[in-house]
Formats: C-alpha cells, structure tokens, sequence
C-alpha cells in the first residue's frame, strides 16, 4: 500500500484505517486516479491502480449502495473530469493567492464565465454588478468557489436522452439555486446565500444520471409529466415508469462526484417527508466551512429542509403547479413556521427571480 505524506498538515497515511480515518469526498477523475480532502481540507491524489482499498459505495447509504451495485448501468456515471478536480486542488491551497486561482480559471473560460454568473446570482441586489473573475473570487470565496468550478464541469455533461433536454433542465436547476438563495435571506440567515444556491442547484443531479444511463426511461418520464391529460408530478411518473427514483441516482453521483455530505443529504432527502429525514452531524452541515452556518438545532431550518421547500416552489415559480407536492409543500412550509398566507406571499415576492 503506498504511504503519502500531506504536504500542507504534515498527516502521514500508511494504512487502509489512515485514508478512512477524518478524510472525504472521495471522487475518482476521467484518468482513473483517486482524489481526496485531508483532515485539514488540503487535497490529495492517489493514481490509478495505488487504492486497492477504496470502493465508491463506501459514502453512501445502504439503499444507495445496493442500486449502485446491482443496476449495471450506473457504472456508465462519467468521472469528474480531471481539469475540474485539479482547478479544486489550486483552489483548496492556502498558500495560492486569488491571483494564482484567477490565472487558473482564465484557462477554462467557460467555467470563469458560469462563476461570474453565479456571483451575481447571489450578490444582494444593491451590490454593483459583478464584471470581473478576480472580483467574483473574492466576493464568493475560495470554498464556493471551488462547488462553483464542480457543478460547472458536471453541467458539461452529454445527456443521452431524447425528450428530456439538457438546457432546460439546467434552466430549472439554476432556478432552484435562485430560490433556495432567495428563502434563505427572508427565512434563513444563517445558511449562507453562496451555499444555500449551490445545493439548490444540485437538489435534482439525479435527473442527469438518468439523462445518461436510462435515457429511454428518463424520456418516458418527461412524457408522462408533460402529458396534460395526466397531471403527474415526477415522482408519480417515475412510479408509473418503474424508473429509479432520481433522488437515490442523485445520492449515487454526489457520493461519486465527491459532493459534500450536508449537499447529499440534501439531494438523498429534498423529496422526503421532513419526520422521516434522518439529521447530519453539525460538522457536516457546515460544508463551506463558515462559521455563520450552523446547525438546525442551534438555529432553526436546516439546509435539507430549505432546499426541499426551494425545490416545490421552483414548480410554482416555473408555472408548473401540478409538478408540486401539495403535502411536501405544506410540511416544509411548517418548519419555517410559515403559514399558507405567508408561502403565497413568499411565492409573489419569487416571481421576479424569472426575470
């Protein structure tokens, strides 16, 4: 077994126990070697063929794990492209400055031009729009950053499917990230906008592992949803097309894709009743590493719950009420103590978000 050193905390790895002792967000690249997060965060890499140790279901729930292994198809998730995972690397040292990330983003300028998209996605609306990648770096920080640059590399992704279209369901996503961001400065100050927009965003990233694996069912399932005559929501569809709920495919890929565990927990959950969401250790909810993001016991909504209310108003706000769940909607609307006067009148203040 090969034994590395971290350059940054000085931890030394030896044995299988050392690389699963306080690491995360293991996720393998397009040229097969195995990135990881230190205990201090840094990044390290293992190449190809030196982790005899590692399997992909290790991070993920049972159920996640069982549909992973038995359903051939998902060995077809494509690896987070090796440039992504070595732009998080630059990213993630502390001893490069914002000037040495800027340089680096300017080689991939179509990821630079979605971070200054985002920028001004979250930026409060009296701040100046943002023009610049240096002032974007800034103003998001390194930690957004850097789930900024990933959702980027995975919104590269081909999808395989016919019906079920690649823009707007990108469209969609982002307008989930609005949302959550959005409900998160009215209700929730204390999940951060950048971080509240990054899960939004990804709340349905299942939807694109079944765009690329099952792309005649994924096809199905968007023509039972936009059948007028039916009136399903997804889940309904995917029930009628006997597809894998994309919430399981959407824990799959963050575990493989190295998401953070308070995002995937999201993802696995933004369709579960809130009674039935099992909670994650306070260290794992504060993903971007901020000590303004706390728990829920400490502050009230956690991050699962403000995405699954984003992810029900992203219907109403898109013109797509059937898509909702009236009793979803209804619950998460309760752990906001937010009456259904109160939701209706969030919605009304959502509708410049299409803008």
């Amino acid at each position: 077994m090969k034994a590395i050193s971290c350059m940054s905390c000085g931890r030394e790895y030896k044995s299988q126990e050392d690389y699963l002792r306080d690491t995360t967000r293991f996720r393998v690249c397009s040229r097969g070697n195995l990135w990881f997060e230190c205990s201090c965060h840094s990044c390290l890499i293992l190449k190809k063929g030196e982790y005899e140790w590692y399997s992909p279901t290790q991070n993920m729930s049972e159920s996640a794990a069982s549909v992973f292994s038995s359903i051939a198809e998902l060995k077809a998730i494509p690896a987070i492209p090796t440039a992504i995972l070595e732009l998080q690397t630059i990213i993630a040292d502390e001893r490069t400055s914002s000037k040495d990330i800027e340089v680096a983003l300017k080689k991939a300028p179509n990821i630079a031009v979605k971070l200054i998209q985002a920028a001004n996605t979250v930026k409060p609306a009296q701040t100046p729009t943002i023009n610049s990648l240096e002032h974007a770096i800034s103003f998001v920080g390194r930690k957004a950053v850097s789930e900024l640059v990933l959702a980027a590399g995975i919104e590269s992704f081909s999808f395989n499917s016919k019906h079920f279209n690649h823009d707007s369901y990108w469209e969609e996503a982002i307008m989930c990230g609005k949302i959550a961001e959005f409900i998160a400065s009215k209700q929730a100050p204390h999940i951060p906008a950048d971080e509240a927009y990054i899960a939004g965003s990804m709340a349905n990233i299942g939807k694109v592992v079944a765009a690329i694996c099952f792309p005649d069912q994924i096809d199905r399932v968007s023509d039972l949803v936009n059948d007028a005559k039916l009136m399903l929501n997804w889940g309904q569809a995917e029930l009628k097309a006997d597809m894998i709920a994309h919430s399981t495919l959407g824990e799959v890929a963050g575990a493989l894709w190295g998401f953070p565990e308070a995002i995937v927990h999201a993802i696995a959950n933004h369709h579960q009743s809130p009674d039935k969401v099992r909670s994650i250790a306070e260290d794992d909810v504060d993903f971007m590493d901020d000590e303004e993001s706390q728990s829920s016991s400490e502050e009230g909504v956690t991050l699962q719950q403000l995405v699954a209310l984003a992810n029900q108003y992203m219907h109403w706000i898109q013109l797509q009420p059937h898509r909702m769940d009236p009793n979803l909607y209804h619950a998460y609307l309760a752990c906001f103590n937010l009456s259904e006067v109160d939701g209706e009148a969030l919605a009304d203040q959502m509708l410049s978000l299409r803008d």
